[in-house]
Formats: C-alpha cells, structure tokens, sequence
C-alpha cells in the first residue's frame, strides 16, 4: 500500500444516502456487463455482483435566472468524477450542480440572464451567456447551443477558455482542454471557474483489489486465449493466427495498415 495515493475529500459534507434529497435522485440497478439474456457483453465489467447506484440529477442548463443561490453542501457523485454542490435558492428551490474548484459551502452564486450585467466582475460558480462573459475568462459546463445544456468540459479539473468573439457571425472561439478548438454560439451559457476535484488524475489505486470495488475486472488478451474463445488465440508463441485485428466476435477493429496505396493506383 505504499504507492496508493487518495483525494482528501475534507472538504465534502457529511452526507449520507438517508440524507440525499429524494427528489433529485433516483435508484440504478445494473447488471453489470450482462444483456437481458444474462449473457457477458462488457468482459470488464465485475459481473459477481450488480451495481445498484444513485443517480444525481444535475442542473446542466442553469435554467434559475437572476435569482442568488448558496452552496448548501458539496457532494461525491459516483456517476461522475468532479463533484457536485447543491445549490439552494433565494425562491426555495434547490439542484445540483457540476461543483468549481475553491467554491465553498456558503458562498453565493447566481445564473444571470439580462443584458446590464456583463459590466460586472463575476464570481466562481456564475453562468451567463457567452456573449457577456470576458475574453480569457475561464469557463467549463459549456454548451454548443443555446438552451440545451452543458455538454464540454464537465471532467474533474478541465476548463476551457475564451479565445474570441465573432460577433458579426454569432460565435464564439473556444480552446477546450485538449488544445482543440471549437466554435459555439454566441448565446450558449457557460460556467466561470475550473471544475472541481482537480486532483482526480493523480489518483493511484496502490493495489488490483481496490480497482474490483470499483466494477473493473482484469482485461484478459486475446493472444492468452484459445481459439475457440477469441480469433487471436491458438498458435505457437506469441504468434497470432489472423494478421487482422479482430474483437472476441471475429469484427475487424483495425484496417491493415500494411496494405500501401500507390499514387499509379489512384490514376
């Protein structure tokens, strides 16, 4: 156990399962790597036991405008690998949200939907169109069309950043975390701050057993097996049969890259 490194996780609520609000969960049972039948279809899925989890609903559009909320509490979602906080607000409704990076319980927040409000500095956690949010500004929950939720940079400890604004064309130039760049609307809502749990990458599980409580069963090569159980196995050696590589129901998963296409060919 020397080499396992875990996140701190201080800064969650204690928050059980009799406490979640029932309203803005529900319960998933799942049965592991199996279809209907019974029948293995995901070979790396732990398929001794079923996973029974809860789902959080997460608020992805930001759809409470203009009304100042609080952080009431922030939470580890087993669905997802950032955290989430949930939010309380002035009108008496709560949701959960994808948490930022130094949000704290009690800290106030808003999703602002006017037109005057681009001339203020914002906070971590406040969402607002594109089209208001400053040029550099870090952002992450962002979307590619209006009004229909975040769908980029939701990840534990990704961000984006705002690059340009094309105004005459209604887009906005984004660098998303991995050094892509992508053209959403203008009017699109996006998040400030960075999201939360940004240590998630340097997690190191220290052990084969911890990663069996998560749902993850070792990955057998098809090479190690017979031929009757995958089109890789048999042989002599290392040697495989097929020089194509095939999944365990004989599908080509790769082209064969030997094959070179001349320029004579083409004419």
């Amino acid at each position: 156990m020397r080499h396992l490194r875990l996140i701190n996780k201080s800064i969650l609520s204690n928050n059980n399962n009799n406490n979640i609000i029932s309203n803005l969960t529900v319960n998933i049972s799942k049965n592991s790597g199996r279809n209907h039948h019974g029948h293995i279809t995901v070979f790396t899925k732990n398929t001794s036991t079923s996973l029974i989890k809860r789902y959080r609903f997460i608020d992805f559009k930001r759809h409470i405008f203009n009304v100042p909320g609080i952080v009431y509490s922030i939470e580890y979602d087993p669905n997802r690998s950032s955290f989430i906080s949930l939010v309380l607000y002035k009108n008496n409704i709560c949701c959960y949200i994808i948490s930022v990076n130094g949000l704290n319980i009690g800290d106030k927040i808003q999703s602002y939907n006017n037109f005057s409000i681009h001339e203020k500095s914002y906070d971590k956690g406040d969402n607002n169109q594109l089209l208001y949010l400053p040029i550099s500004s870090i952002i992450n929950s962002l979307e590619l069309w209006p009004r229909k939720g975040g769908i980029y940079i939701r990840s534990a400890g990704s961000y984006g950043k705002i690059l340009k604004k094309l105004v005459h064309i209604n887009k906005v130039l984004i660098e998303l975390p991995s050094n892509s760049l992508l053209y959403a609307s203008i009017f699109s809502r996006a998040t400030i701050g960075i999201c939360g749990n940004i240590n998630h990458n340097k997690i190191v599980l220290g052990k084969a057993g911890r990663n069996r409580w998560l749902g993850t069963k070792p990955i057998v090569r098809g090479v190690a097996m017979n031929p009757i159980d995958h089109p890789h196995g048999g042989g002599e050696g290392k040697r495989s049969s097929d020089p194509l590589k095939k999944s365990p129901w004989g599908r080509i998963l790769k082209w064969n890259n030997k094959k070179k296409i001349k320029f004579l060919d083409i004419i």
